[in-house]
This record gives structure tokens, C-alpha cells and sequence, in this order.
């Protein structure tokens, strides 16, 4: 004979309720309390991590605006420098080419701070040439004092030193510079 099923049995079967001590609810306070406090205190770990990550972006895509400008002037002045073909030779002398003097170098320093070399001694954006690192050797070609205070120097990188950003500049570039990114010059 088969047993018959009572509604009731349901409830009885699947309604475990149990009733928690204080020491349970004190547990669940403390564990709930805990993750809390953990999201509280990782909000400026996690919006410190936002800022920088958009700092670097800003930076990649000045240098790829910089790398993009850079190939741009080098192919103008690779296809202006292609001479055109004449159709009759002509034989003129042709004088000496002009003897590049180099500047005269004021004083020479080294890099202490890394920042960026302008093609102007302004804080612009479309001034950026590119980066110096720390340890950079620099020539130092002229100075100008700008709104009484502010230093810059125009110089020349001789040396780098190490691999610091993708964005650096190589040896021979010219630029300016504040002068709080740089040692007390050599003269």
C-alpha cells in the first residue's frame, strides 16, 4: 500500500529554519562590517589607479602624435632633398658647402629630473619634442630667464643614459628645457 502525501509534509521537509544564537549574528556583523571597511578604504587605491591610467594614456598618445609629426617633417624633407633630373648638364662650380659652425656651449649639466624637451621655451602641448631622463648629459647652448623666475635653457643632448621611456630623445637633439629639470651647469 503506498503511503499518502500531505500537503504539510512540504513544508516540514524543506523549511529548515533555524534560529541563530547572538554568537552567529555577532559573526555575520563583524564578517559584514569587515568587507565594508575593505571597500571603503580600496575607493582611492582604485581611483588613484583610474588617474594614472589616464595620465598614461594622455602620454602614449603624445608620443605617437610626436613619433607621427617626427616621420611627417623627415619624409618632407627626404623628398625635398630628392634633386630633379635636368635634361641638359650644366658644369658650373659649385661652391664649398657651408661649414657648420657649432654653437658656442655655455656650460654643460646633466639631468636630474625627467620631463619634456620643447621646441620653445613655453609650456604648450604642440611644443613637445620628446622626453629627458634622468642622467641625460646635456650641453647647454643659451639661456632665458622667463617672467622673472623661470629658467630655460636651450641645449643639446650628448649622452643618455639607460632605456626610461619610449618617448625619449636620441643623442644630437635640441630642445629647451626648464632649467628645474637639470643639474647646476659646468661652465
Amino acid at each position: 500500500m503506498q503511503r499518502k502525501h500531505d500537503p504539510r509534509d512540504w513544508d516540514r521537509l524543506f523549511a529548515r529554519r533555524r534560529r541563530r544564537g547572538p554568537l552567529a549574528v555577532l559573526t555575520i556583523a563583524v564578517i559584514g562590517g569587515v568587507l565594508v571597511l575593505g571597500l571603503i578604504g580600496l575607493t582611492p587605491f582604485l581611483i588613484e589607479q583610474i588617474e594614472v591610467s589616464r595620465v598614461v594614456a594622455n602620454q602614449t598618445q603624445i608620443a605617437i602624435q610626436t613619433r607621427e609629426a617626427r616621420a611627417t617633417a623627415q619624409q618632407a624633407a627626404t623628398q625635398s632633398a630628392i634633386p630633379t633630373a635636368t635634361a641638359t648638364p650644366t658644369l658650373t662650380a659649385t661652391p664649398p658647402p657651408p661649414t657648420n659652425t657649432p654653437e658656442p656651449i655655455i656650460g654643460r649639466a646633466q639631468v636630474i629630473q625627467g620631463g619634456n624637451i620643447r621646441s620653445e621655451p613655453r609650456i604648450a602641448q604642440e611644443t613637445v619634442i620628446g622626453q629627458v631622463c634622468v642622467g641625460d648629459r646635456v650641453e647647454l647652448l643659451a639661456e632665458r630667464a622667463i617672467d622673472g623666475n623661470n629658467r630655460w635653457y636651450r641645449l643639446r643632448v650628448i649622452e643618455i643614459s639607460g632605456n626610461c621611456v619610449p618617448q625619449r630623445v636620441s643623442v644630437g637633439t635640441e630642445g629647451w628645457v626648464s632649467a628645474t629639470l637639470l643639474s647646476q651647469p659646468e661652465r
